[in-house]
């Protein structure tokens, strides 16, 4: 049996990392962790919100608090970490 070798193209795995696509995705699963969160909250919020943001390799998204409400939520209830799947 013949062995198949394999070359991988690091350059074409940073090229689509770092694509406009991936931002995208990155965001929109963060924008829906963010709406998921902001429901979470008990008292009138801003809710939380959801950024994406390019590092050398990749596109990578983030949700931050906004205000004292969802800072509290995350605190009491955890409203940000339940909303993670």
């Amino acid at each position: 049996m013949a062995g198949v070798r394999f070359e991988w193209n690091n350059q074409g795995f940073r090229d689509i990392l770092q694509s406009e696509g991936v931002r995208e995705l990155v965001l929109e699963q963060a924008n829906a962790i963010a709406q998921r969160a902001t429901a979470n909250i008990p008292e009138p919020s801003e809710g939380y919100t959801a950024s994406a943001k390019k590092n050398p390799s990749r596109w990578v998204a983030g949700v931050i608090t906004t205000d004292e409400a969802s800072i509290r939520a995350e605190s009491e209830n955890k409203a940000l970490s339940r909303a993670v799947n």
